[in-house]
């Protein structure tokens, strides 16, 4: 089964969380100010303490008053800077989400150096970082990016996400799985980890844990075709076959595909169910007219059913698909010399 990432789903995700929320700056001036509000209560309590006192006791307090002034009008000067950099930050952020957008990577990039440079500590500048150097195919540098993101904010999902996706491509199986797991841990309601899960079990082959991802997937999110569909296919691998159609039924009933339909035939020919199978392969065929692996999947049938004549046709029609011609022509010399 295909891995059905996508980069448009990846960069939705980091829009989502940085390019909504751009001005979700570092609290500066809140600190600042609260430290402000503690040198005017002093100054209010050095005041009192002036009343009533020796010269020297007052010019002491006086001193300390003072110094409490200065350090107050330094705070504000910081406050003004602050609400300057917060908007050069907002500004450099909003600049990477662009360049991602126009998938110019290199340039996102450099934008997102710039919110660094201002804020070392800016988890999703780090993020964004990491989906550009992704597509640039750096990935020692993406993954770097992310796990920077995520030792500043463990919380943010989504790096953990991008992070799992990065290993599965990179057949780090075992730390995909973790990873989605920790993006879980997060936010259980994140439906493409289970879907990301259940991916890097079927690269692993393991269709038992891969269906049990599945499973968990369409319990979070019931209206998720593709992960009925991946059910299906995983349900086939383990010989389950009506519970295969069942999901697969779900899948086609939510949004109608070639592939489902395609993977249905597949499980009804298994099961004998010749005449039915031959109206799955159809229903595939009508959304993607020149798909080999449902003509393949009707020679079947016809094959089932005795009919070797139609059985050639469909098999010579999936022989037009480079994919299935090797298998398809195997079965035309099959049938021909019988």
């Amino acid at each position: 089964m295909k891995n059905m990432k996508t980069e448009g789903s990846i960069i939705f995700i980091l829009l989502l969380l940085i390019g909504i929320s751009v001005l979700n700056a570092p609290a500066y001036a809140t600190d600042y100010e609260a430290q402000i509000k503690e040198l005017q209560k002093k100054q209010q309590q050095l005041t009192q303490d002036m009343e009533n006192v020796d010269m020297d006791t007052y010019n002491r307090l006086m001193e300390e008053y003072n110094k409490a002034g200065e350090e107050i009008k330094v705070l504000k000067e910081k406050i003004v800077a602050a609400g300057d950099m917060d908007k050069q930050v907002g500004s450099y952020i909003n600049q990477g989400n662009r360049h991602l957008k126009l998938k110019q990577f290199k340039e996102a990039i450099a934008a997102y150096d710039k919110v660094i440079e201002l804020d070392p500590e800016n988890p999703k500048a780090y993020f964004g970082k990491g989906v550009a150097q992704k597509y640039l195919k750096q990935y020692v540098e993406a993954e770097a990016s992310y796990l920077k993101a995520i030792q500043i904010d463990p919380s943010l999902a989504a790096a953990h996400m991008n992070l799992a996706t990065l290993y599965s491509s990179l057949e780090k199986y075992d730390r995909a799985i973790a990873k989605y797991n920790d993006a879980l841990s997060q936010d259980s309601s994140l439906v493409k980890a289970w879907y990301g899960i259940g991916n890097t079990y079927i690269k692993r082959k393991d269709y038992k844990n891969a269906s049990v991802a599945f499973k968990r997937a369409v319990e979070v999110d019931p209206r998720y075709d593709k992960a009925y569909n991946a059910l299906g296919s995983c349900l086939i691998e383990l010989y389950q076959y009506n519970d295969a159609i069942a999901a697969l039924d779900k899948a086609v009933e939510i949004k109608p595909s070639a592939d489902a339909y395609y993977r249905k035939a597949k499980a009804l020919n298994e099961l004998g169910r010749y005449q039915d199978a031959i109206a799955a392969a159809d229903q595939a065929l009508t959304i993607k007219r020149r798909m080999g692996a449902a003509q393949y999947e009707k020679g079947r049938a016809y094959e089932g059913l005795g009919n070797k004549t139609s059985a050639i046709v469909s098999y010579q029609e999936a022989a037009k698909d480079g994919r299935w011609a090797r298998i398809a022509n195997y079965e035309i010399d099959r049938l021909k010399s019988e």
